[in-house]
């Protein structure tokens, strides 16, 4: 496949409008060199992970980040700036992960969705946690989403790809839905050039595609269990799971995520730091791909920190559950 035919076959899958292919380290640098948020729109974000690219990759325009990401945060945030769904702007968007930030945050997107198009903002969705597997953002409400493309390529794509898909605007009835309408003439005049893809990218990503459920409920499904085992240990606490009914987000998880609850885990420490546990386990939990087989544990707080995120590979999650307890235990 080549570029415009594996876009093609993103947006079937996405049930997009159009989709684009770009070369970015994550979501936020995608969005930003897309180049759709201009100078003089407000974005405003819920997205701890990525406070810092959103400082310095839209210094031109008017960023306010939130702390919940609720409808509620989102309109208060946004008082004051009268949004157009009229190409030329100004625009007001709504950044916002289907699962993301610290503790895994799930929003009711729906509910999101729904305030947005009242305040006249343009809805984005970070997708990538989730994947187009575990959610479906342009049927909930987002008029934007974005996914890295990690988990998509087993890990194994030789750089860092995001796509970003764009709703349909024709609604029920003959009706158009505005924001829809705007956010595919701006990804249209965009002006970003086609991505520049290698056949070895094209082979990883087409690849990808055809094996991603299998793959996908897999991580899920190990996941899952990993969280069972961690919210019955007594040396760890605080284990931050949609799938858990301890979630903050579990009721709004339910709604909006499919095939299981995502393949993140987060939990906290109790005697020890994130780097003097992660240090403690073989080489591969810490050095494995992104969306790999492999299970890869991470320090989102600093490696001071007590914080750990794990991301569930394909292995077998016995295996790790008992490598990880050794690694609590000594």
């Amino acid at each position: 496949m080549d570029v415009q035919q594996l876009e093609e076959a993103w947006a079937l899958r996405s049930s997009a409008r159009e989709a684009r292919l770009v070369a970015a380290p994550h979501v936020p640098a995608a969005l930003s060199l897309l180049g759709i948020v201009r100078p003089g729109d407000r974005l405003v974000a819920f997205a701890d992970d990525f406070t810092e690219a959103f400082a310095s990759g839209f210094d031109a325009c008017d960023v306010a980040m939130v702390d919940e990401p609720s409808a509620a945060a989102f309109a208060a945030a946004s008082e004051g700036f009268a949004g157009s769904f009229d190409a030329e702007g100004p625009h007001l968007w709504w950044f916002v992960n289907s699962i993301g930030g610290f503790g895994l945050r799930v929003p009711g997107l729906r509910a999101l969705g729904r305030t947005a198009r009242e305040a006249r903002a343009l809805l984005v969705v970070d997708n990538t946690v989730a994947s187009i597997f575990g959610c479906d953002p342009l049927r909930l409400g987002a008029v934007l989403s974005l996914e890295a493309l990690d988990r998509v390529c087993a890990g194994e794509a030789p750089r860092k790809l995001v796509a970003a898909s764009v709703a349909r605007s024709q609604l029920k009835r003959h009706r158009v839905d505005a924001a829809a309408e705007c956010a595919h003439a701006l990804l249209e005049g965009c002006g970003l050039a086609e991505l520049d893809l290698s056949s070895d990218e094209a082979k990883v990503l087409e690849l990808g595609l055809d094996t991603l459920d299998t793959r996908m409920q897999a991580h899920f499904d190990r996941a899952r269990a990993l969280a069972e085992y961690l919210a019955a240990n007594e040396i760890v606490r605080n284990v931050r799971y949609p799938g858990l009914s301890s979630h903050p987000d579990h009721v709004a998880a339910t709604g909006i995520l499919e095939h299981g609850f995502g393949p993140a885990v987060e939990f906290d420490l109790i005697e020890r730091s994130a780097g003097e546990l992660i240090d403690a386990l073989p080489g591969e939990f810490r050095t494995s791909p992104a969306g790999g087989a492999t299970t890869r544990l991470s320090a989102p707080r600093g490696k001071q920190g007590s914080t750990i995120r794990l991301f569930a590979g394909t292995d077998d999650p016995l295996v790790v559950a008992s490598t990880l307890d050794n690694a609590l235990r000594n």
